[in-house]
């Protein structure tokens, strides 16, 4: 255990705060920063918030609750129709396998993330050791979908094999920061998840899922040592 301030942080948050210090290091004045969401982000905030060299600093937040943190340590957050490009995205994940393909979306920020990321020049996955894995096995997709196709959608998934919760929040139904329902999705045995992925896209109602696989820098702290791939 380590101290910060006076709270004991648990190894995975001492592990989610360097991953974070490092990822930060890349930031520089100036840049148009996309902004995820979680655990691991609000290290980063803090991170980014205690720097006197970012005045210029431009950020594009996923979520309500990353724009609310960053604007508590004074960093500027924009409208994305105030620029034409992204620098870099800096993101957490949920799982990440040896191909970086990740599951993202237990933040529910899942569509606004992928906007970033997709739009963005360069990506930075920020993660403790437990997100790595060899195989992303029996872990559930986040899948947002409109809430008037809630019962159509389930009853597809449910026929093509996927096992489905939706989603809830001090015992009623989440809703995202687009206002639409989040399922969590286990898949098929033997379905590929980036199959998964092209199937469920296909299912009217559905907005989007969980399931990245882009070109992006990975940085993972164990508790031995800090690894950029």
């Amino acid at each position: 255990m380590i101290m910060h301030g006076d709270t004991v942080m648990s190894d995975a948050e001492e592990q989610k705060q360097r991953s974070a210090k490092k990822a930060a290091s890349y930031v520089k004045d100036g840049m148009v920063l996309g902004l995820g969401t979680g655990s691991t982000v609000r290290w980063l905030i803090e991170e980014l918030g205690a720097r006197k060299d970012l005045t210029h600093l431009k950020i594009i937040s996923s979520s309500k609750d990353s724009q609310q943190r960053a604007q508590q340590y004074g960093l500027h957050i924009i409208e994305p129709k105030l620029v034409d490009h992204i620098d870099l995205v800096i993101d957490g994940v949920d799982q990440i396998d040896e191909q970086k393909q990740v599951i993202k979306g237990g933040g529910g920020a899942l569509v606004r993330e992928k906007i970033l990321a997709e739009a963005a020049e360069h990506i930075i996955w920020i993660m403790d050791a437990s997100k790595r894995v060899s195989t992303i096995e029996a872990y559930p997709l986040p899948v947002e979908i409109v809430p008037f196709s809630l019962p159509f959608v389930i009853r597809r998934l449910k026929a093509k094999g996927y096992t489905v919760k939706q989603r809830q929040q001090d015992g009623q139904a989440y809703c995202s920061d687009n206002r639409n329902f989040i399922l969590d999705v286990l898949l098929p045995k033997n379905r590929l998840l980036c199959e998964a992925h092209e199937e469920l896209l296909h299912i009217a109602g559905v907005v989007e899922t969980g399931y990245f696989c882009m070109d992006a820098t990975c940085v993972t702290a164990s508790a031995k040592e800090l690894l950029i791939w």
